[in-house]
């Protein structure tokens, strides 16, 4: 589908070239930390935008369109990712797994690393959730000093820690 924009829509998608090119590579390459990709993700952004400029035009909320559009990409992006490492085991690995697919899965498991996924994640959980993971991974603190913040049973504070680990797990692969 080939698109011919009209002088009105060309010089409208310039400014917003100019207005938000800048903006939506930092966005992308925060979340994404690989120039190349986030070049590359930030131009198909652009490219979405010039194929639907028409409906831009009159979308009455232009940035949050782009933005949003950034997110979707770098979202796709990250599962293309996390879909390539869960099928790039090694097969000499593969081979010396005896305990079947539950060490599979451990072992893709420890190739994740959430903390590429920190800002979609945590808009994902609850509040209480979020605390939790701020309290324990940013802040650092041990589960007993958290137990006595909380005003609750470290055996809890533990048994939510397992919870909030399984649901990031899940949203990691549901991204």
């Amino acid at each position: 589908m080939e698109v011919i924009l009209l002088d009105g829509y060309e010089r409208f998608f310039n400014e917003l070239c100019e207005r938000y090119y800048e903006k939506i590579l930092k966005y992308v390459y925060f979340n994404i930390k690989d120039e190349s990709s986030a070049r590359d993700i930030t131009q198909n952004v652009f490219l979405v935008v010039y194929e639907k400029i028409e409906y831009v035009f009159k979308h009455p909320n232009i940035g949050g369109f782009i933005f949003q559009t950034a997110k979707n990409l770098t979202r796709r992006h990250k599962r293309e990712i996390y879909n390539k490492l869960t099928k790039e085991i090694n097969s000499d690995d593969v081979g010396n797994i005896s305990g079947g697919t539950w060490e599979i899965s451990d072992m893709i498991d420890r190739e994740i690393n959430e903390f590429d996924y920190v800002s979609d994640i945590l808009d994902m959980l609850s509040g209480d959730k979020r605390n939790l993971y701020n309290l324990y991974y940013i802040k650092m603190k041990p589960m007993e000093e958290i137990a006595r913040e909380l005003g609750i049973e470290y055996s809890a504070v533990r048994m939510r820690y397992v919870r909030l680990r399984k649901e990031i797990k899940g949203l990691i692969k549901e991204l």
